[in-house]
This record gives structure tokens, sequence and C-alpha cells, in this order.
């Protein structure tokens, strides 16, 4: 019989919490459903270059010059919490193509055919400042010897 009792109690205690939480979940899913309705209206790349402007420009940048099997090393001119998110998100972007990130100017590149000099975006430079390595000289030597294969306003690609 006890059994019983403490399962009305539950029943009851989860009732009552739904009836006290309902507001507030009610406008959690009307906001969904705007959301989603804005966003049914916009292709992915048109939301993709909205969320993650520099970086999403920036990649297909790399995609339409180097082959997919082409192997790159980034230097990422950007702060530390954004190099994290650059070194998940340009491989997802670029793949299949072999990519490592670096936010060093002497980064070692022993297989990589491309190099890929990338600085993002001032307002995310703002909010995080850059902390690596960025020797301009250095940055320099190592692109006299390749060839630009491109050169937009936040990313150049060697060879």
């Amino acid at each position: 019989m006890k059994p019983h009792r403490a399962h009305l109690a539950l029943f009851a205690l989860l009732t009552l919490w739904m009836c006290l939480a309902w507001p507030h979940l009610d406008e959690q899913f009307s906001t969904t459903r705007q959301t989603l309705a804005a966003l049914a209206v916009v292709s992915w790349d048109e939301r993709t270059a909205a969320e993650w402007p520099a970086g999403y420009r920036a990649a297909q940048a790399v995609a339409r010059v180097v082959p997919p099997s082409g192997s790159v090393l980034v230097l990422a001119y950007t702060g530390p919490a954004a190099l994290n998110y650059y070194q998940a998100r340009f491989p997802y972007y670029l793949y299949p193509r072999r990519l490592r990130v670096a936010d060093r100017t002497d980064a070692p590149s022993d297989t990589e055919t491309y190099l890929v000099v990338f600085r993002d975006a001032p307002a995310t430079l703002a909010r995080e400042p850059f902390r690596g390595h960025w020797d301009s000289r250095q940055l320099g030597e190592r692109t006299a010897g390749r060839t630009r294969l491109f050169a937009g306003d936040r990313v150049e690609v060697y060879r």
C-alpha cells in the first residue's frame, strides 16, 4: 500500500511543478518558435555567416583555393578562447583538408603545403586580446618564398 501512496505523492508533486513552471516554459517555446520561423527563410550559408562572420568567410576563401587533399597550417591572430573555437570550426568547415591552427608565427610547418594567415575581426579582438606570439618580420620571411593564392581583408592563403 505504501508504494501506491508514494507514486501518488510523486505524481502530485510533478503536476504541481508543471503548473508552476508552465508560464516560463510557454515563453521559451514561443521564443523558439519565433526563432525557427525567422531562420526558415534564411539559407544555411547566410545563417553561418551571420553567426560566425570572419571565420566562416575565411574558411570559404580557403576552401575555394586549397584542394580537398591539401594540408594547411593556419596562423591565427586571435584571442585564446577564439583560437580554441577556430581550432574546432576550421577543420569542420574545411573537411577533408588536413588542418592545424596556431597562434604563433613561429609554429612549425612540417607537412603543411598551404599557409593561411587569418586575422580575426576587431570586435572579437576587442573582447579578447591576442596573447600568442606574432612577429610581423618573421611572418614576412615565412611568406616571402611562397606564392600568394588569395588575399582578402581577414585572410591570406599561400602555397
